[in-house]
């Protein structure tokens, strides 16, 4: 008898087993990288809109405001010299006649739900003067569990993540 090349029923049926394991780990794997890099990008835009906040205050030698705003699940981060920004009123939040409101957050992928708002009236401000900022937290988190706290005391801007290091950022 002659054997014949190629692949059994079986062989076929096994390897494509296999396959379909490690493509179903892989696609969990991956959509939880996606999640935690949509996490890390909210998180560093509230930082350096933070950041940026703080030096502006001292190249103007006046206090920036950073506002932000909540309509249903979407936040938005909007920066002026106003007390009374709204991030969804036209030019209402403006630095040098620009508008200056971004999207930070939609609900689907990273959240920050108003009991993690720790900011009062949603707000934070800057003086020109070291030490006078209006301290206060905001915890981001997504659908895979995790979180990451940007929290602005009297001394420092910080990012750190509650409960246990993750994401490349100490415990808060």
């Amino acid at each position: 008898m002659q054997k014949g090349e190629g692949f059994t029923l079986v062989e076929l049926m096994i390897g494509l087993a296999l396959i379909s394991i490690v493509l179903a780990i892989s696609a969990a794997s991956y959509q939880t990288l996606v999640a935690n890099q949509a996490l890390s990008h909210a998180t560093n835009q509230v930082y350096y809109t933070l950041q940026l906040a703080k030096t502006e205050a001292i190249k103007r030698n006046k206090k920036v405001y950073v506002h932000f705003c909540q309509q249903l699940a979407n936040w938005y981060v909007g920066m002026s010299e106003e007390s009374g920004c709204d991030c969804f009123t036209v030019n209402s939040c403006q630095l040098d006649g620009v508008d200056n409101v971004q999207h930070l957050v939609d609900g689907e992928q990273v959240m920050i739900s108003q009991a993690n708002m720790k900011f009062v009236d949603d707000q934070a401000s800057y003086g020109a003067l070291r030490f006078t900022v209006k301290t206060g937290s905001v915890t981001l988190t997504n659908q895979h569990q995790g979180a990451l706290s940007v929290i602005q005391s009297a001394m420092r801007l910080r990012v750190c993540s509650p409960g246990k290091a993750a994401l490349g950022h100490k415990k808060c």
